[in-house]
């Protein structure tokens, strides 16, 4: 059986050859493991349409090779069809001693965007100036750069040949706080500080960007991707709140989970941090088919076998060892009790993917990782 094969199977409910075994390395174990100061597989100058860079999604499935473990591709993405005259964002690299700032900067016809973003030799990039700085003029000049309907796309993805059999490529989208979150200015207190006291105007920012994320991903799931993943790491509730969810986040969750429940194709969630009272509403309340990472304390606060006893013949599970502790700092045996614990309590019928919390850490040992991809080719036999 495929990796892709054993990920499908699980995602959608069913019992493969073994549990499969996913844990999240993303970003920093893959660079860490290929040697290259990270701002050179991030700033390769390569055609990518998808989040990261094409080398690091080579760098990411080397990984998966290197751990035999079941990847998760989320780092491709349909190139759209802009218009000729559409305002772009043209960049300008500069030599600092952390590594390399990006300066971008995209010209329309009612004033200029900026944003800055910085790529370290041995971390994870940080966009540290944004392009929506001043709320209302911004957001039209976003606008102006993004289209105002009628988006346009490729018919198929240019790099699903890159992950193959080795695992399933996801055609991914941001919630409504991850995609604000990321052209906002001055981090999550702007963002939240929107909510609350421009609720009115935010809600015409939600509109334009729903019928942005509606078209993508009706046009992703015409090219036939293995899963459409939402992400929504700044919906965590680690930083925002059971209300803005529902009111922000709820109603698209539930129209692309229809959208793809009528594709019969598989709908994963991300929402890292604390997220027990999300779990119980996206169980109850949407089409979702699965869900990550559902983190335990003391990042989280889920308890993965109350997840399965309630909600296992609704929603799969992908999770859930702590990354900011535990898999940094056990040892290999403390790995595998853990393992075969959660194999015990969650994954005993199906419908699991064994895990971690969200990105285990560049310094995360390597051994601990091959204790994980053990475990569930042993222990995790059905």
């Amino acid at each position: 059986m495929t990796s892709k094969e054993r990920l499908l199977i699980a995602l959608q409910g069913g019992k493969p050859d073994h549990v499969p075994v996913s844990p999240d390395i993303s970003v920093m174990v893959p660079d860490r493991l290929d040697g290259r100061p990270f701002y050179e597989i991030h700033l390769d100058g390569r055609e990518h349409y998808g989040w990261t860079s094409a080398t690091h999604g080579e760098v990411y499935v080397d990984a998966v090779k290197h751990f035999d473990m079941d990847g998760f591709y989320m780092y491709g993405g349909l190139e759209e069809l802009r218009p000729d005259d559409a305002p772009e964002f043209t960049s300008e690299i500069v030599d600092v001693p952390e590594g390399k700032l990006v300066k971008r900067t995209c010209q329309t016809s009612k004033g200029t965007l900026t944003e800055e973003e910085i790529f370290f030799a041995d971390e994870a990039p940080w966009r540290k100036v944004k392009p929506v700085k001043n709320l209302k003029e911004d957001f039209e000049k976003l606008q102006l750069w993004m289209g105002k309907g009628d988006w346009k796309y490729k018919k198929e993805y240019n790099d699903t040949d890159v992950i193959g059999e080795l695992g399933v490529y996801l055609g991914m989208i941001p919630v409504f706080q991850d995609w604000w979150f990321n052209y906002r200015n001055g981090g999550f207190e702007n963002v939240f500080t929107d909510f609350l006291m421009e609720n009115k105007f935010m809600h015409k920012v939600h509109d334009f960007w729903m019928r942005w994320a509606l078209a993508n991903i009706k046009a992703m799931i015409e090219a036939e991707p293995d899963i459409i993943m939402l992400g929504g790491s700044s919906a965590s509730l680690s930083v925002s709140s059971p209300d803005i969810f529902r009111e922000f986040e709820l109603p698209f969750i539930q129209q692309a989970s229809k959208i793809c429940k009528a594709a019969d194709i598989p709908c994963h969630l991300h929402i890292c941090g604390k997220s027990w009272p999300l779990v119980q509403i996206v169980a109850e309340e949407t089409d979702v088919t699965s869900m990550e990472p559902m983190e335990e304390p003391p990042s989280g606060n889920v308890d993965l076998a109350m997840v399965k006893k309630k909600y296992g013949d609704k929603l799969n599970i992908k999770g859930n060892i702590n990354t900011t502790n535990f898999m940094l700092e056990a040892t290999p045996q403390e790995i595998e009790d853990k393992c075969k614990k959660l194999i015990d309590d969650v994954g005993y019928d199906g419908g699991f993917v064994l895990s971690t919390g969200d990105q285990c850490g560049r310094d995360t040992p390597d051994e601990n990782l091959f204790k994980m991809v053990e475990v569930a080719k042993t222990y995790g036999k059905y």
